[in-house]
């Protein structure tokens, strides 16, 4: 199965979510490789560095993939067809590899929050979407919640979110999310993400 986790912005929780996403499916027994297309390489330095850093042994590989490889990344893949590949996607979409990828998604994780940058930037990764007719189950995951605050359009938002997929249970603003290892999950990120990713694996029908 290939999941994408995808957004027109950076900022948006996409690389951490791609990563603990990880992290929760091999603590669950689920086989699963990441694919880090984006510019900056997030996820490969911090595999880097991991590895530097910790004797454990990584629970599933992180693959450096530059646009051009792509899509035989995806068709070798598919070829194999053993576990999950994960892709994080750029903060903009707007070239023809990330189409393509979007193309051959099985499941489409759009990490999101309330306020009103993040939710144009959610509008036009939707227009995308559609535009190019992708086919993927979508499931939209509000991101980085801050409890204390009030999100006057909140009950609007996930009216129209409802329209185009699944909205998750929220993974609050906690300081364990931002304390990212590619070799592990720690016990209170587990906490906060898995209502949000067992709903997701539930619904997607993630074996």
């Amino acid at each position: 199965m290939i999941i994408v986790f995808g957004n027109q912005k950076g900022g948006c929780g996409k690389t951490t979510n791609c990563i603990q996403f990880a992290n929760y499916l091999a603590y669950k027994g689920k086989n699963c490789v990441v694919l880090d297309v984006d510019f900056q390489k997030s996820i490969v330095d911090r595999r880097n560095q991991d590895l530097e850093n910790f004797d454990n042994k990584p629970l599933y590989e992180v693959i450096d993939a530059e646009m051009n490889d792509v899509a035989k990344t995806i068709a070798d893949f598919k070829e194999i067809n053993d576990g999950h590949l994960l892709i994080d996607l750029p903060g903009r979409v707007d070239d023809e590899a990330l189409i393509t990828i979007l193309q051959n998604a099985d499941v489409v994780i759009v990490p999101f929050r309330y306020d009103r940058l993040t939710m144009d930037s959610t509008a036009l990764f939707i227009k995308i979407m559609e535009y190019y007719k992708i086919k993927a189950k979508i499931f939209f995951l509000p991101n980085n919640i801050e409890s204390s605050v009030k999100y006057e359009t909140k009950e609007q938002v996930k009216e129209i979110l409802k329209e185009y997929g699944m909205i998750t249970d929220e993974i609050p603003s906690r300081v364990i999310m931002q304390r990212l290892y590619t070799i592990d999950i720690e016990k209170k990120a587990i906490e906060v993400v898995s209502k949000a990713y067992d709903c997701i694996i539930e619904n997607a029908g993630i074996q």
